[in-house]
């Protein structure tokens, strides 16, 4: 695997500002499937105490609003301000309102320990450099309930030794465009990460397709 570019967390937010309305419009939208098969592997329960990191424009949060009870607030957070409204917007339009959305970074995220039953977790720890893995996954590791779930989408390959067309661009292409046109995103392999920062059980699902991605399922 390759490693990420680092990018400070103000360089982040003011790309995925900018990057919203585009990212909501030709990005979600080719993501979605794999969303909805690794909600499917989640299992999500009505009562469920549920957290999205890396909300984005919202398309999965009001899939995860629709799998609760009505008066189950679904909390969400992310660290670009416009990502945030654009998923306010768009899961009250389908007629929802039991959401909290707060702008966080998911290395020091703003909630009690043992707060949540099911983390969720969508393209985001592709971007995400090695040396940073750890401190992430033990923050999800801190706010979810003992017993309580980890559900991972990254963007991925099939093993380790191959070597996809998206690790060449994001090698040769300048930092600028890899931020601005690719997000920062490269493939990762996030099982062995979630098991050296304590999670249990874990299962791996690969998912081919235009974008090769993997699930991950664990428990705290």
């Amino acid at each position: 695997m390759i490693d990420a570019i680092p990018h400070e967390g103000s360089e982040l937010r003011k790309a995925y500002d900018r990057r919203s309305r585009a990212y909501s419009w030709f990005v979600a939208p080719a993501e979605f499937k794999y969303h909805l098969r690794a909600l499917e592997l989640a299992d999500i329960q009505l009562a469920d105490q549920i957290l999205e990191v890396a909300t984005g424009p919202g398309h999965t949060l009001l899939e995860l609003v629709k799998r609760v009870h009505r008066d189950n607030v679904v909390h969400g957070v992310d660290l670009s301000a416009k990502m945030l409204e654009l998923a306010k917007d768009y899961v009250n339009k389908a007629g929802y309102k039991n959401i909290s959305l707060k702008q966080s970074d998911a290395r020091e995220l703003i909630f009690p320990d043992d707060s949540f039953d099911v983390l969720y977790n969508g393209y985001m720890l592709d971007l995400i450099p090695f040396d940073e893995m750890g401190q992430v996954l033990m923050e999800f590791a801190r706010v979810l309930k003992p017993g309580g779930k980890l559900v991972l989408l990254n963007m991925s390959k099939e093993m380790q030794s191959s070597f996809s067309s998206r690790e060449f661009l994001y090698q040769v292409l300048p930092r600028k465009l890899v931020l601005y046109l690719m997000g920062s995103c490269r493939p990762v392999l996030m099982e062995p990460y979630v098991n050296a920062a304590g999670f249990r059980n874990t299962h791996r699902y690969y998912l081919s397709g235009n974008m090769p991605s993997e699930v991950i399922i664990s428990s705290n």
